[in-house]
């Protein structure tokens, strides 16, 4: 009996910190904080949207479809898949792979600079999606404020 009260206070004592340990690290994030995360998520979001319309007419405009182009790829990144591509739309599917690699720099520059527009560094906001993400309750708080965010927005 003893042995099972010290595992049954141990189970106790495991949950309670626990639980402790979880509602120290929602309060560690603030309602200014969360704000802000979701300012510079909704201006990243905005970014990337941007930035797949302009690889999008990279695509088009060497004479691809996008869906093509995803199919060639699909199967360039996986050894086990061969392609139908003909010659030539591999030799496209070759100029779009590159031209989208050199744009890479540049549009990370400038979702890095949307972000920080906010008033937020990558970091802490890199730091603050990973708590989000392990937190059920900031992701509710977080997704309370986007839909406010949009209400607001129409």
């Amino acid at each position: 009996m003893f042995k099972t009260l010290k595992i049954n206070i141990l189970f106790l004592f495991t949950f309670v910190f626990g639980s402790i340990t979880l509602l120290a690290q929602e309060e560690q994030v603030s309602d200014k904080q969360l704000h802000q995360f979701a300012e510079a998520f909704t201006e990243v979001q905005l970014q990337n949207q941007k930035s797949q319309q302009e690889m999008i007419a990279v695509i088009e405009d060497e004479g691809l479809e996008v869906v093509r182009f995803n199919e060639i790829q699909k199967a360039v990144m996986n050894p086990n898949e061969t392609s139908d591509a003909t010659a030539v739309e591999k030799e496209k599917h070759e100029n779009v792979t590159i031209k989208l690699e050199k744009m890479q720099p540049e549009i990370e520059r400038k979702t890095i600079a949307r972000l920080e527009s906010t008033g937020i560094s990558l970091k802490d906001y890199e730091s603050l999606a990973v708590k989000i993400q392990e937190n059920q309750s900031l992701q509710q708080r977080l997704k309370t404020i986007l839909m406010k965010r949009q209400d607001q927005d129409h």
